[in-house]
């Protein structure tokens, strides 16, 4: 039900960009963020994804939209129509919240662009859906992120100690 009403919203526009779903156009973003070292950096194990691979998360991601359920954002510049990153917001219907996320091309870091796109989500799931609680997760150590995180008027809440149960082998 909330990811219906928020799909309805889309696209969402700011004073400079607009949030969209994303499409199977937006593989040679997802490529170059790939490839950049200072994008991955606090990512881990994603970079260097084949083409293939790529357009079969787009792919996916574009289902989902179809089937109901938000999934990858592409955040445009609104003068141009440039894709400059990703975002997602992953709606949990049962407990009436949002895991938010975000990546930036890195041409695009320090003019405040994941601010505005996130508080424009931000604003949408309170105002409009009456989501009780949207949260983020970060790394450790990624400022440029908490920085953002703090600026949107988020507190931290925690310290993940560790993310994966990882099972040996014998």
């Amino acid at each position: 039900m909330k990811n219906n009403e928020f799909i309805k919203f889309l696209p969402l526009e700011t004073a400079r960009l607009i949030i969209r779903q994303s499409s199977l156009d937006d593989v040679d973003l997802m490529l170059k963020m790939d490839k950049n070292a200072s994008v991955q950096f606090y990512l881990g194990g994603i970079k260097y994804k084949k083409r293939e691979e790529r357009i079969a998360f787009l792919r996916r991601e574009v289902e989902k939209f179809r089937l109901g359920v938000v999934g990858s954002l592409t955040v445009v510049l609104k003068n141009n129509n440039t894709p400059i990153g990703l975002t997602s917001f992953c709606i949990n219907e049962d407990n009436n919240n949002a895991e938010i996320s975000f990546v930036f091309d890195y041409d695009y870091w320090h003019n405040r662009y994941c601010y505005e796109a996130c508080a424009k989500l931000l604003e949408v799931g309170f105002d409009n859906l009456k989501l009780n609680k949207i949260y983020a997760d970060t790394i450790r150590g990624n400022f440029p992120s908490i920085k953002v995180l703090i600026k949107l008027g988020m507190k931290l809440e925690g310290t993940r100690r560790s993310h994966a149960y990882i099972k040996e082998i014998d």
